[in-house]
Parts: structure tokens; C-alpha cells; sequence
């Protein structure tokens, strides 16, 4: 039997019994909505609206929408699944789906095939502007002075002033501080005056600088005019607005140089293209340890740290092997009192090359290249952290790492997955930490166990009216005794209907919290956490089990 060209077309487009029409119109997911200014309730043309998966390892291509004359927006997605919306426009702070303020989370939103959700609403409230001039003791403006909008927030529990913002000064002393959220903020200044630019000779670079300067330094200055951000005055900046006239005056203090020279401990020789310079041993400020300009050392090893004020630091130093495949450092306590301090010797070692292997426990399929490895430094002066390449058999290898206490982390684990032990030899160092400073040659290997049975918690979120809390911040911590480790803590916000699931968490005790509206990072601070023990809910979590909870909302008014 025949059939005509077209109705065997026709027959072939149909769909398998079964199976649904690709993108079926019943199937697809849309979400629709308007951008409007808030406060006045005008709708922003332009503004940009994007959807992301907020699953996965590998992020997803996020979705995304223009809004039109009216504000308004349209996405449409056919992979159901837990996204965030957001959406953003010049001039305007970028704001997630259901965010209680700037730096909160938002609501994930859970799409079901077939979903549509309509009238969703961004308010988007506008940046605010700080500006100002930086002078020096004499009224004259300085030029090329960095100027950093700080604001509060908490880093591995402690609260600490960060970087949100910075500019530099023009040639008359101005600087402008733009998109900002609305809030209260400490402006900082940094100026290191008689710097040069930076003279390369062959293939040795070196700062120099004017050997007339007195040993004066002028200190990083917060607004008005004081050197400690405990005595600084902050500046409140409201949704539009431009807060001008926050003047800066630097005045020269008392200071000493650091000189000495660096050595090759392998040989004995003087170090080549090093570098060294000094960091405070308590940081105030996050993101800004380093204070002092960090000094090219010249070919003889010889280096020289200006404008030094009284204070405990750590004398840090390091240099590329000849062949660049490793790395030397140094590192020395210094107490800088009110005199100059001379031939400091600091002998560079080539470190420690620690060895190891990932190895899988448990069911599941597992990418040893696509992990991370990291091994990050329990001492705060000491900055960053040392990684190393994962192979496909699981074996890795981190040359010349310092001595010091480690925290040693694993990144990119699939959701059902968590890092179960570290081992260096005989001794467990998850807890206590992968000490390097009892070594003098390489310590072994490391072998490090991953799990792909990790627990698992679901569960849902009311608030005082026993309807669900959509937004809320559901926080994992762990029992006392193991809260030194972060990565035991989990967290994540509930969807659209006061839902969540917690996954690949590691076997052990626990509680768990529910915030309306909480700091980031709030909860690993033991004294903001002590009010609210009570109020958390006690659960045992087994390897590869699953278990359902309900949790009552702790209201935004009831934080300390």
C-alpha cells in the first residue's frame, strides 16, 4: 500500500506510544512578570531578568529576558527543576527572587513541567553614590589614592569590615563611589606617597623609591580622618541618593623601614626575583591583610619594606624555583616597635611536596579530573591556599607547600557525596587539621575517601501562621565539638512553597535552623548562634539514609 509523500511525512513526525511531543505547549514552563522602581512603582524598561538552575556541579546556560516598555517579561523553560530568578538594570542593585535585602539569599523557586507562574514582581531599588576629596596635611589634593567602600560581614564566624566597592582618586583629589546598595558603610583610604613607577633592568623588575622621603607613612585612613576602623565614623547611604563631601585628610606618621636579605636554603645562595613584604598577624579588615607594599628584591637578595608602623606582623617571602617549577618561602614573626629594624636574614625552603590519592566509596560515578583538591591555611596571616591537579586515577600531587596546619577540602563533589576521611598515615586529619610543621621531607601520602553516601533531609518550613515560609534560610551546623570544620555546615534557602532538601550531608549529629532573614555566615559565629541553641531542631544523620523534618520559622525580629 501507498501513501502520498506528504502523509508519509506526517506518519513520521508522529510521536512513539507514550511519548510525549518534544516541547509540547501542555509541557513548558513559563514564568511572567514586571520590573518597576520601588518606592514609586514605574516600570523599568531594559532591565535584565535571567534564570539559572540552582542544581548541579556544572551550572547550566542561564535563561534570560528583556523587559519591555511596560516592565514587563516573559521566560520560558521546557527542564523542570529548582531555579533562581533575578533581575538587574543600570543604576539599580541587583536583586534575587524573594531577597529580604542586599547580600541575602532569595527564594528558589521549584518548576514542575507544565508550571506557570504569573505576576511576579521586582522592586528594584535604586544604588546610592558616596563621594568625596583626599588631601594630605597641607590641603593639596593627592592623586591615584585607592578609596574602598567597606561594610560588615562574617568570614569562618567572625564579623570583620569587607570590600564591597573601590576607585581611585583623580588628579584633584576626587573620588566617586557608585553602585552602591543602600546602607551604612566605612570609607577607607590607601596612599603610599614617593612610590615610583616600576623600572624594569633585564629581566629584573624593581620598585624603587625616593631616598629623600622621610620615614613618614601616611596610614590607611577611614573617614573622618582616623587610622583604626573602630574609631571610624560610618556613612549612611540611602536608596538614590549621592552622600558628597566625605572628605579624606591623610597625616604623616612616625615610621621604620624593615631591611634584610633573602637566601636559598637548598644552596645557600642569595634569592633571585623574590619577593617579600609584611602582614599584620590580626586582620581587621577582610581582604586587606597585606598592608604593606610588597618589595621586588633586588639581585643580591636584598629588600626594603618603608613606612612600617608599630605592630605585630608576619615577615612573608617567596621566590620561583630557576626553573619555575616550584615555588620558596619564608616566613618570620616580627615585633616593629618605634626603630628601624636591619639585617634580617630569612632563609627560603623549597617546602613540602605532599603526595595522595581520592579514592570513591560507595555506588554512583565519580570524574577524579573534574574534582578539586585544597589544601586551605589554618593561620590567617598565611594567604590563599595550595591546590593540586586530580588525575583519572585519583592520584594528585601539591609540590613546596609551607609548613603550617592545613584544612584539607575536597570542591565539585556530586550532591550525594561528601568527603569522609583524609588520612596521613596512620592519623586522621580531617578534625584536627594536616599539621606540615612536624615534617622536614616529605610526609607521606594523603589518602583522601569520598563517600556517595551522604544523608539526606527534606523538609518544609512554617511560620507562626503555620503557612509555609518561602525565602527562609534553612541552616545544617553541626554537634560543638565538630564546628571548627565549615564545611560540615550546610545551607540553603526554602522554594516558593517553604520546601528544601539538604543533600550529601556527612554522617553525624546535627541541628537545624530556619531564618527568616540572616547575615551570611552569621550562624558559624558562636556568640551570634548561643541565643538560638534552643530553638534548633536535633537530628542524627546515618550514611545513606533520608529523613522528613518540619521546622518552625525563627522570625526576623527575634535575632540579637
Amino acid at each position: 500500500m501507498k501513501f502520498p509523500l506528504h502523509t508519509a511525512l506526517f506518519l513520521f513526525c508522529l510521536p512513539l506510544p507514550g511519548q510525549r511531543p518534544a516541547d509540547s505547549p501542555s509541557e513548558k514552563i513559563t514564568i511572567e512578570g514586571t520590573v518597576v522602581r520601588a518606592g514609586s512603582g514605574d516600570p523599568l524598561r531594559k532591565a535584565q531578568v535571567v534564570l539559572q538552575k540552582a542544581e548541579g556541579v556544572e551550572p547550566a546556560r542561564p535563561l534570560g529576558a528583556v523587559t519591555d516598555d511596560d516592565g514587563r517579561f516573559l521566560i520560558t523553560v521546557t527542564d523542570p527543576g529548582r531555579y533562581i530568578l533575578s533581575a538587574s538594570r543600570n543604576g539599580y542593585v541587583h536583586q534575587q527572587y524573594g531577597q529580604r535585602g542586599p547580600r541575602r539569599p532569595g527564594t528558589t523557586l521549584t518548576l514542575g513541567r507544565g508550571q506557570r507562574l504569573r505576576d511576579i514582581v521586582f522592586r528594584l531599588v535604586p544604588t546610592a553614590v558616596i563621594s568625596g576629596r583626599v588631601v594630605d596635611e597641607d590641603g593639596e589634593p593627592l592623586p591615584a589614592v585607592q578609596v574602598q567602600a567597606l561594610t560588615t560581614n562574617y568570614r569562618e564566624g567572625r564579623r570583620q569590615l569587607g570590600q564591597v566597592s573601590m576607585t581611585a582618586t583623580n588628579d584633584l583629589g576626587e573620588y566617586r563611589l557608585y553602585g552602591l546598595a543602600p546602607g551604612r558603610y566605612h570609607i577607607r583610604a590607601v596612599y603610599t606617597p614617593g612610590l615610583s613607577a616600576l623600572v624594569v633592568i633585564g629581566n629584573l623588575m624593581q620598585q624603587r623609591f625616593d631616598d629623600t622621603a622621610a620615614e613618614e607613612s601616611y596610614l590607611p585612613t577611614y573617614y573622618p580622618g582616623a587610622n583604626d576602623p573602630t574609631q571610624a565614623s560610618p556613612v549612611d547611604a540611602a536608596a538614590g541618593s549621592e552622600v558628597r563631601g566625605i572628605d579624606i585628610s591623610f597625616h604623616p606618621a612616625r615610621a621604620v623601614h624593615v631591611r634584610g636579605q633573602l637566601f636559598n636554603a637548598v644552596d645557600g645562595g642569595p634569592v633571585r626575583n623574590g619577593n617579600a613584604w609584611l602582614a599584620p598577624r590580626e586582620a581587621k579588615v577582610v581582604g586587606f591583610s597585606r598592608v604593606m607594599q610588597s618589595q621586588f628584591v633586588s639581585p643580591q637578595g636584598e629588600f626594603e619594606i618603608r613606612g612600617v608602623t608599630p605592630g605585630s606582623y608576619i615577615l612573608l617571602a617567596h621566590a620561583p624555583s630557576k626553573d619555575g617549577s616550584r615555588t620558596y618561602r619564608g616566613r618570620l614573626p616580627l615585633e616593629v616597635a618605634n626603630s628601624n629594624i636591619d639585617g634580617i636574614k630569612l632563609l627560603l625552603n623549597a617546602g613540602l611536596d605532599l603526595a595522595g590519592r581520592i579514592r570513591m566509596e560507595g555506588e554512583g560515578r565519580l570524574d577524579p579530573e573534574a574534582l578539586g583538591l585544597w589544601l586551605q591555611p589554618r593561620d590567617q596571616s598565611q594567604f590563599g591556599g595550595e591546590g593540586g591537579q586530580v588525575k583519572p586515577d585519583g592520584t594528585f600531587s601539591i609540590p613546596g607547600l609551607a609548613p603550617g596546619a592545613y584544612a584539607v577540602h575536597v570542591g565539585n563533589l556530586p550532591e550525594d557525596f561528601y568527603l569522609k576521611s583524609a588520612r596521613l598515615g596512620d592519623e586522621e586529619v580531617l578534625e584536627a587539621g594536616l599539621d606540615l610543621s612536624r615534617f622536614e621531607s616529605a610526609p607521606g601520602l594523603l589518602e583522601v575517601v569520598v563517600s556517595s553516601k551522604g544523608g539526606r533531609i527534606d523538609g518544609v518550613v512554617s511560620n507562626d501562621k503555620q503557612k509555609p515560609a518561602g525565602g527562609a534560610q534553612v541552616v545544617l551546623i553541626p554537634e560543638s565539638r565538630r564546628r571548627s570544620r565549615t564545611d560540615l555546615f550546610k545551607s540553603t534557602p526554602t522554594d516558593q512553597n517553604g520546601r528544601f532538601t539538604l543533600r550529601g550531608i556527612p554522617p553525624g549529629e546535627y541541628k537545624l535552623f530556619a531564618w527568616e532573614d540572616i547575615e551570611r555566615g552569621a550562624y558559624q559565629d558562636p556568640e551570634f548562634l548561643k541565643p538560638f541553641e534552643e530553638r534548633g531542631h536535633a537530628c542524627q544523620v546515618q550514611a545513606g539514609g533520608a529523613q522528613a523534618v518540619e521546622l518552625q520559622l525563627i522570625q526576623a525580629d527575634e535575632s540579637p
